[in-house]
């Protein structure tokens, strides 16, 4: 893999909060900025060796972490009080502000995994961009999922979510999501994921902001992802009404592999 060296740094959020993150530059001139937004508790390092591949194709690339998450966590979760909706409307809109700001001549792109691609119904400031690369976004009513799926994922919500609530006050990582997820976080997405309208629901705005993103789309799904069936797929795609979208939609077999997922 690349060894580009990036360069860390700290956002400030409009509320005050810092941000960790990281710029990685290109040897030369950039061909465009990019800031990438990231899944649910997934920590910037994740995509630091993606975003230094990109770096290495001459793009300056954004990697920041959601408060509650990876270098922008607190000492403790519990009490946090952070929303899925701070993350689009203050997180990733300081990290597009910072971004367009240090670069203003540059052509911004947005690079969003899973969450990241719901925050366009979140954030005004997100749909600043001239271009997206999407993978794994949808709108993720447990509906959405096949019969016994949404069995399982209704044990999650309603049972394991309370639980770890109210025992941890926060959902530990080990639960299965790999990373601690914030206990305000934790709330939020169960009430999305548990109905139809998804955060359509709870925002109303959201929808129009979803018709309203204008830059081209270029789309990834998988269909070894659980965490974006094709039903919950088309319902995002669906709501993205008013951008040119090229969905490409792969079986691992395409790339060679034998399991993509999420």
């Amino acid at each position: 893999p690349p060894t580009l060296p990036g360069t860390d740094v700290t956002l400030t959020a409009d509320d005050g909060y810092p941000l960790s993150a990281r710029l990685h530059a290109p040897d030369g001139p950039a061909r465009a900025s990019a800031v990438i937004h990231g899944a649910t508790a997934t920590p910037r390092r994740y995509y630091d060796r993606f975003a230094a591949w990109l770096a290495s194709r001459g793009y300056r690339v954004l990697t920041y972490d959601y408060r509650g998450v990876g270098g922008s966590r607190p000492a403790s979760l519990r009490g946090f009080t952070a929303t899925m909706r701070d993350w689009a409307e203050r997180d990733a809109a300081a990290a597009v502000r910072w971004l367009r700001g240090a670069h203003p001549g540059d052509p911004l792109l947005m690079v969003a995994h899973s969450f990241g691609g719901q925050s366009l119904g979140l954030s005004d400031a997100l749909h600043d961009v001239d271009g997206a690369v999407m993978v794994g976004v949808q709108l993720g009513w447990v509906g959405h999922w096949p019969a016994l799926s949404r069995a399982r994922l209704a044990l999650v919500w309603h049972v394991a979510f309370p639980l770890s609530l109210a025992l941890f006050g926060y959902v530990p990582g080990w639960a299965g999501l790999g990373e601690d997820l914030p206990p305000g976080v934790a709330r939020e997405w169960a009430s999305w994921c548990t109905s139809p309208g998804y955060l359509t629901d709870a925002v109303p705005v959201a929808a129009s902001r979803f018709a309203r993103f204008r830059a081209p789309v270029l789309y990834y799904s998988f269909t070894d992802d659980d965490f974006a069936p094709g039903r919950a797929v088309r319902s995002y795609l669906s709501a993205l009404s008013g951008a040119r979208v090229t969905h490409r939609r792969l079986r691992p077999e395409d790339l060679g592999a034998a399991e993509v997922g999420h």
